[in-house]
């Protein structure tokens, strides 16, 4: 055997195996065997190059790969009958330039790609269609969503004709992602309410088609249309994956805000509640998402008029965020504006401080925080007065020091 044909098997081998770092490095050492032997115009050589941008593209070096493939690229279009390797080739090389940047140029060589593959293997091709779907999500990432919608739609027709499900519903998907971010929400409608039909006689597929329309339908506002369909999610989710599942349990938190923004916050509470209890159960209360739903169950309680509950569920949740070191912005300035909405401008003050204990001036936070404080002044001078009287108890050391030790306390409780 010669050095080359065993660098090559121990690379493939290490990649077998996972090790994509030792495949990388016996690869880079391959390359070299081939320049000592002056070995760089074969076959072998062009397939050895590609095989390692495989292995960086993995590795998350990208730069890397994208030298390599060009480089892989180069050697197959000198060879004769090599069109659709080389294909390939430029496709992946487009595919690392998108993730580097640069759409641009990425685009134009997956229009080659695509053109090559239509003539080689004809306009039917599923081969086609997966180059003409790639070449659109490249035109989408280049700005080019005219272009994007009219690849997708031609790959979209070869695919209805294939009958491969999961790649129709990608294509459908990716139209109605397209309208979606144009704020066309009717057309990206359509298209997500067909990708249901299509996906029908799969539970899990259903599930995944389900979701993307019932999120599109909340996203715009239509509360009455998405529920049910959030509705149905659950229950497929809870048969196949369990309550206790974390998609179940994301599912069930969209479908529990949802009930609020349907003015039914005792319902939405109830939601949130069940929610906690199995995250609790399952994952402990020490996470960022038992935070967040403590926050939800925060807001409602201040809208069924029960602020005691409203503050100690979201001091609960800053206590958590506090632990983990995650930011606890959002949830302050709930708290400024509950104690506002009672009209306890001191604890309200308190909650700032508290802010700052963690924080400066400076921070991008602290103005976000100071118009919470303030916003409920509807007359210009109580607002300008309340502003400065925040700021003069920022810089206030002996008044500031009870209000921190009081926070201390209660985070050592």
């Amino acid at each position: 055997m010669t050095k080359i044909n065993y660098l090559r098997k121990c690379a493939s081998e290490k990649y077998d195996e996972q090790d994509l770092e030792a495949a990388a490095e016996i690869g880079e050492a391959l390359l070299r065997e081939h320049w000592h032997n002056n070995n760089m115009f074969t076959r072998g050589y062009a397939n050895d190059l590609f095989n390692l941008a495989c292995v960086h593209d993995e590795l998350g070096n990208l730069e890397r790969a994208a030298v390599l493939y060009s480089d892989s690229a180069a050697q197959i279009a000198l060879a004769e009958g090599e069109k659709l390797p080389f294909a390939q080739r430029i496709n992946n090389l487009a595919t690392v330039l998108i993730r580097l940047g640069f759409t641009e140029p990425a685009f134009f060589m997956l229009g080659s790609a695509t053109a090559i593959h239509r003539r080689e293997l004809g306009a039917h091709s599923p081969l086609y269609a997966d180059s003409l779907y790639n070449l659109a999500n490249a035109a989408a990432a280049a700005g080019r969503k005219s272009d994007s919608i009219r690849y997708h739609l031609e790959a979209l027709k070869i695919r209805k004709n294939e009958g491969h499900i999961a790649d129709i519903i990608n294509s459908l998907h990716s139209l109605a992602f397209l309208h979606e971010s144009a704020s066309e929400y009717d057309k990206a409608a359509t298209y997500a309410e067909t990708a249901m039909k299509f996906s029908k006689d799969d539970n899990e597929t259903f599930a995944g088609a389900c979701f993307y329309l019932a999120e599109l339908y909340d996203n715009c506002k239509r509360y009455e249309d998405a529920l049910p369909l959030y509705d149905q999610v659950l229950e497929i989710t809870g048969n196949e994956a369990g309550r206790e599942h974390s998609a179940y349990l994301n599912v069930a938190l969209r479908r529990a805000t949802l009930l609020a923004n349907l003015d039914r916050p005792r319902d939405s509470l109830t939601a949130h509640e069940e929610i906690c209890d199995i995250f609790a159960r399952v994952t402990g209360t020490k996470h960022a998402f038992y935070a967040s739903c403590l926050r939800g169950m925060s807001m409602l309680y201040k809208t069924l008029g029960e602020p005691d509950r409203a503050e100690a569920s979201i001091l609960e949740a800053i206590k958590i965020r506090r632990s983990l070191f995650e930011d606890i912005t959002l949830d302050i300035a709930f708290l400024i504006s509950l104690h506002l909405s009672e009209d306890n401008q001191e604890k309200a003050l308190e909650a700032l401080i508290y802010a700052m204990m963690y924080s400066g001036a400076d921070s991008p936070s602290f103005p976000e925080l100071l118009h919470v404080l303030v916003s409920a002044y509807t007359d210009q001078a109580d607002c300008k007065a309340e502003f400065i009287n925040a700021m003069e108890l920022l810089n206030d050391r002996e008044k500031l020091h009870p209000i921190i030790r009081k926070w201390e306390e209660w985070e050592n409780e």
